[in-house]
């Protein structure tokens, strides 16, 4: 799993989940938001190379918590791919590559 219990713990309270029956869901959510926001970023890299990263870690709790509490609505709501202050992170973390650090 991506997130160590800790952090997976700070999710939560992020989301306001206090109850355990949705864990599973959620780490769903959270593995594939992380390769989502992580292939904004730079197609070849991993999850693990950006967790460590605050802005990274706040955008995936930004992120999974639009999805699980968006989750069902229909074609006809008007939903962003990702949320505006998510894109900002993605592209400050995507501007900041270089030719050491493309993951390539």
């Amino acid at each position: 799993m991506l997130l160590n219990d800790d952090k997976f713990q700070t999710l939560k309270n992020y989301c306001k989940i206090d109850h355990d029956f949705d864990d599973e869901l959620l780490k769903a959510l959270v593995d594939s938001t992380a390769l989502e926001l992580t292939r904004a970023i730079s197609y070849t890299a991993e999850p693990s190379d950006y967790i460590s990263d605050s802005r990274f870690f706040i955008a995936l709790m930004k992120q999974v918590s639009e999805n699980y509490y968006q989750r069902g609505l229909t074609a006809d709501n008007y939903r962003p791919e990702l949320t505006d202050t998510v894109s900002g992170i993605i592209n400050q973390l995507r501007s900041e590559l270089d030719e050491t650090n493309t993951h390539d």
